[in-house]
């Protein structure tokens, strides 16, 4: 029975379930808010049922928090019926979006959003199962990949030869059924050798982009119908040697109101020769907010040139240009400010009148909240000090404008400016750098004017406004396009300037808060960016602040299960003597069975039986003594190992890891020490006394990672969650947290003798790798992993990002 008929089942009964409302021949579902709601019919798939327009799937209402099921929970109907249940499922799987991929060969396959990886051995995007903590799986808290429990891969031989050599007193117990199990797997010719995979290196990552950047760096690799690329060769603001428009005085006085040309024409009309002085006036839209608050800002500006002794000034609510030009004029802005004469700071507000012949500074510190100030104080002219005129809003007004040109303005230097804000120290140093005390470097002038300008505000006019704010302190400034990011605006910026490799620096940043802006540059590990030498080239930016990654170095990372990995110990005598003894025995015996056959089938005497007897004694020794030797084979310091990553959600220790990985608990594992945030490290002990040695130590040793264990696993959506990651070529394991387990292993940089490896997810549907977060990898591990081609990398996921999960 359908979930229609269900309904109707209901209303002929005269029931009303949970949730829905009887209207004559038709059924809607009511929201649990009360709120009535336009409903209309959703095709012939929902069995004529009614759900609310806002949740119909269009291609602009795909709510991410409904993890692909576009239908929230409380309006699903429900019934006892699992036939009902199926067919709502089938249902909402029908209304999810289909999405193709082209994988590294160029093989196209489609399906729904899930969460997939690239399988290393064919190239495939394959749906993810990650192996679980016991307590992990007992919460099971949602997740949009699959679980499954751990399995123990450790070889059967030496599982059962340590199950006797460690038994205790019950190993005289033990021995006799395992010399009888351990003989039936003797029989494999080659029972202690695993071989080497993948010519000794960690498992690749099969990816290859197939899409057009949004901007590539060498712009042949752009569409062919891409204009304005970012190059600047190509297409960039040309500086100006002076504004497009400016105000005039008139006269000398500067009473006849404000006169507002075009420079070009005027010069024409005039003959002149030389550029008109002019002054820079800076204020901020909080004081000025009316048409009267402007005619009075422009008298006080007109009042100013004229005290300044030029003829003219640059006003930005008057001297932008038209609509047309507005918008080439705004990144002009700080050509402007070099080329004035004079800057001027014009501020208002009911405070009272100046106490001291001092301007207030509330006003001042609402001028400077402004993201446009900090160029202006800047790259202003430093002949004289700056002047401010203050309207005292607290006087009649009528007296106000008469007031504050009749007083005197406030003469400041440009140094003390920086009290009126609270990075003072920050901007002590861009002020140092523009005075030529102190030379900044391009990543450091990058960096500490993108952070003074992060923390100021501004109107949006464009998302990029930051980004082109900062493009007046650098020589190269690309066009700026609308449909930028403050990201993508930032990295074509960065792309056209010799910034240092400055991208290359920021990817191998891990943000202490992961939903920072990504501007604020902060580190984890209290790196700066002049600390990272890349390893790679960003030769493009991408959709969705994305950028386009050249010369990394991935491993995969294996989720499903754990596998056998090659183990090289130290050869001794005694290890090859066992080793020989182990691989012949099952020779030894069937021959010398083989032997007695013959000569059992022989009348009278034969003395062809005693090798017989005597090589089958001899494997039969071998047989009782084979859990000792299987034990020494396998035990020894390792030399060498199979590289691979292993993940595991959720916590386990150590003797939990190597139990599963290798069979027993030897102690080959340790923790790392400063490869995750979570990782601790202390000074080794011997004897219960410190040495000079340190180790790394479980972190969950430390009350807050306990704490942080114990919450992720009730995380659900895009919480935080706990991983494990084993490294079976450095024997090391390595306890972070990330929203979804990463798939891929990418080394994109070096800090402190370590390798910045970012942990990434992938997400199939537009081909993209997700950083999740950052690790320090010891640098003889990133030898073992192999290039990988172009790959298109995103700082947050598409959850962090607010984007379709």
């Amino acid at each position: 029975m359908g979930l229609s008929s269900t309904l109707r089942k209901f209303m002929r009964k005269g029931e009303n379930p949970s949730g829905f409302q009887d209207r004559g021949s038709t059924y809607r579902v009511q929201p649990p808010n009360g709120k009535k709601e336009p409903f209309q019919t959703v095709g012939d798939d929902h069995g004529g049922d009614y759900i609310p327009e806002r949740y119909k799937v269009t291609s602009s209402n795909r709510d991410i928090d409904h993890g692909g099921d576009y239908i929230p929970q409380q309006y699903k109907a429900t019934s006892s019926n699992p036939k009902d249940d199926e067919e709502m499922a089938m249902v909402s799987r029908n209304e999810q979006p289909v999405f193709h991929h082209r994988d590294i060969l160029g093989r196209l396959c489609s399906g729904f959003r899930d969460t997939r990886f690239l399988n290393p051995r064919d190239g495939r995007p394959k749906k993810l199962i990650v192996q679980c903590s016991d307590e992990v799986l007992l919460h099971k808290s949602g997740a949009d990949w699959s679980r499954t429990p751990i399995e123990n891969v450790g070889p059967w031989m030496f599982r059962i030869a340590h199950w006797a050599v460690a038994g205790g007193d019950k190993a005289y117990v033990r021995w006799l059924p395992a010399c009888a199990v351990l003989t039936i797997v003797l029989f494999n010719p080659s029972p202690v050798t695993t071989s080497v995979q993948n010519n000794g290196f960690y498992e690749p990552v099969p990816y290859k982009d197939w899409q057009y950047p949004y901007d590539a760096r060498n712009h042949y690799e752009n569409p062919p119908s891409k204009s304005a690329p970012s190059r600047p060769l190509i297409g960039h603001i040309e500086r100006i040697s002076e504004p497009a428009y400016l105000c005039l005085t008139d006269d000398k006085k500067g009473k006849k109101g404000k006169k507002i040309i075009n420079v070009r024409e005027w010069r024409k009309e005039n003959g002149a020769d030389d550029n008109l002085k002019y002054v820079m006036i800076s204020y901020t839209g909080k004081h000025f907010i009316t048409e009267n608050d402007l005619d009075s800002l422009h008298t006080i500006s007109q009042h100013a040139a004229v005290a300044a002794g030029v003829e003219a000034y640059w006003l930005s609510c008057s001297c932008l240009g038209p609509v047309s030009e507005r918008e080439e004029n705004v990144w002009r802005i700080s050509d402007v400010i070099r080329g004035a004469y004079h800057l001027v700071i014009v501020v208002a507000g009911p405070v009272g009148v100046k106490e001291k012949g001092k301007v207030p500074d509330e006003l001042l510190n609402q001028w400077g909240d402004r993201v446009w100030t900090l160029p202006e104080l800047l790259l202003s002219p430093e002949r004289n000090d700056i002047s401010v005129y203050t309207l005292n809003r607290s006087l009649d007004p009528t007296l106000q404008l008469e007031q504050c040109l009749n007083t005197r303005p406030d003469l400041i230097n440009r140094r003390n400016f920086s009290r009126f804000w609270e990075d003072d120290t920050t901007v002590g140093q861009l002020l140092d750098h523009y005075e030529g005390s102190v030379t900044l470097g391009p990543l450091e002038l990058i960096t500490t004017a993108l952070r003074c300008l992060g923390r100021r505000h501004t109107t949006q006019y464009l998302p990029g406004d930051l980004s082109y704010s900062l493009m007046g302190f650098l020589r190269q400034r690309p066009n700026a396009h609308k449909d930028d990011s403050s990201f993508q605006a930032f990295a074509r910026l960065s792309l056209a300037n010799d910034s240092d490799m400055l991208l290359e620096r920021l990817i191998c940043l891990l943000p202490p808060d992961p939903y920072a802006p990504w501007y604020t540059f902060q580190d984890h590990w209290d790196a700066s960016l002049w600390d990272i030498y890349p390893r790679t080239q960003v030769c493009g930016i991408g959709d969705n602040d994305t950028v386009i990654l050249d010369g990394a170095r991935a491993a995969t990372i294996r989720w499903k299960r754990f596998k056998k990995v090659m183990l090289r110990t130290n050869p001794t005598v005694k290890r090859s003597l066992a080793v020989i003894a182990l691989t012949l025995v099952s020779y030894l015996f069937f021959i010398a069975v083989l032997i007695l056959a013959v000569s059992r089938s022989r009348m009278g005497r034969n003395t062809t039986a005693i090798p017989g007897y005597l090589m089958l004694a001899l494997s039969l020794i071998v047989i009782l003594m084979s859990p000792w030797l299987v034990y020494i084979t396998y035990l020894g310091k390792v030399r060498g190992s199979q590289p691979c990553f292993f993940g595991i959600e959720g916590y386990m220790p150590l003797h939990e890891v190597e139990r599963h990985l290798f069979g027993v608990d030897l102690q080959r594992l340790s923790w790392s020490t400063t490869a995750s945030p979570l990782s601790k490290h202390d000074y080794f002990k011997l004897d219960n006394k410190f040495t000079n040695y340190y180790e790394g130590q479980d972190p969950k040793s430390d009350p807050e990672v306990d704490a942080r264990i114990k919450k992720a696993l009730r995380s659900t959506g895009t919480q935080e969650r706990i991983f494990t990651l084993v490294d079976t070529y450095t024997m090391t394991v390595t306890l972070f947290a990330a929203v979804k387990p990463p798939v891929a292993v990418l080394v994109c940089g070096e800090e402190g003798g370590m390798q910045r490896a970012l942990l990434c997810s992938y997400d199939w549907t537009d081909n993209t790798l997700y950083r999740e977060t950052v690790l320090r990898m010891e640098t003889h591990a990133y030898w073992k992993m192999s290039p990988v081609r172009r790959v298109r990398l995103g700082l947050q996921t598409r959850a962090k990002k607010g984007l379709e999960v």
